[in-house]
């Protein structure tokens, strides 16, 4: 996409298919002016937020992909009944993407992070009506079939298998649809932030790395140490936030595919491994 006269660090698959370049225009000169509401006012306790933001963004990208490749090694090894937990988790990954680069919506101290599969839902396709309200209403309809049919599996064990489930949707355009539309708003991000920030600003404090670092659940405390050090590097190098595309590392996407690899046999074709997989499967991941 060139349209608007800007650079996208991205050729856009599915985007350019559901918006024109003018209805594309229109759309980024709106979403500018949100960011500007922010970028004008920016400070540290912003940069801060935002670029963790950005780093937990990238995260659902590579974790809808990895959800994908297991999907697809699942159906060839007929474990049927994993995919429509793969494909719903992998959809609802980059839902929270899209909503996590939101200018309207608050981090809350991190809890932006744990917001609920429902308002994901709404607030995603609220924003893809912008570009266009009939390809929201389609993938809108596909998320409430995807979420209901990992429903019916979890929750009333059918006697038929997935014989009642469908397969009326195009999960890998879904997918990369969404992913392509949190880059979009992020380079808008960028853009504005290098328009209206001081470099004074550009801090990352700790308390909000920690928000992505640690995590408790039912009273367990679960601690990532790749986390720990990916967001060390951004907080020492990158400092603030950019584009998804430019704001992952080749470490960060080694880190993350590399630890669902068989540690024995990475290149064992007989078991799942991401080399085996696209990686660029709905996102041109560097």
């Amino acid at each position: 996409m060139s349209f608007n006269s800007r650079e996208w660090f991205y050729s856009f698959r599915e985007l350019q298919e559901v918006c024109d370049d003018a209805r594309c225009t229109k759309v980024s000169g709106d979403i500018l002016k949100k960011y500007a509401k922010l970028t004008k006012c920016w400070n540290e306790e912003l940069n801060s937020e935002w670029t963790c933001r950005s780093y937990f963004a990238t995260k659902m990208i590579l974790n809808a992909t990895v959800l994908l490749m297991n999907a697809a090694y699942a159906e060839e090894k007929n474990l049927r009944v994993v995919k429509p937990y793969l494909h719903y988790y992998a959809v609802l990954s980059l839902l929270r993407c899209i909503v996590y680069t939101l200018p309207e919506q608050q981090w809350d101290d991190g809890k932006l992070i744990q917001i609920s599969h429902t308002k994901a839902i709404n607030l995603a396709m609220d924003w893809l009506g912008k570009f266009n309200q009939e390809k929201a209403k389609e993938v809108k309809h596909a998320c409430s079939l995807l979420k209901a049919q990992r429903e019916i599996i979890s929750y009333r064990a059918p006697a038929s298998g997935d014989e009642n489930l469908s397969e009326d949707y195009d999960i890998v355009a879904i997918c990369t649809l969404l992913a392509e539309i949190a880059q979009f708003n992020s380079v808008l991000l960028e853009s504005s932030i290098d328009k209206n920030a001081s470099p004074d600003t550009f801090v990352v404090d700790w308390k909000d790395m920690d928000k992505i670092i640690s995590v408790e659940i039912e009273g367990f405390e679960f601690i990532d140490r790749y986390d720990a050090m990916r967001l060390s590097y951004n907080r020492r190098k990158t400092k603030r936030p950019y584009n998804l595309v430019c704001f992952m590392t080749e470490g960060q996407i080694d880190d993350f595919f590399g630890a669902w690899d068989d540690s024995e046999d990475p290149d064992n074709e007989e078991v799942f491994n991401t080399g085996n997989a696209g990686s660029s499967l709905i996102f041109d991941i560097p």
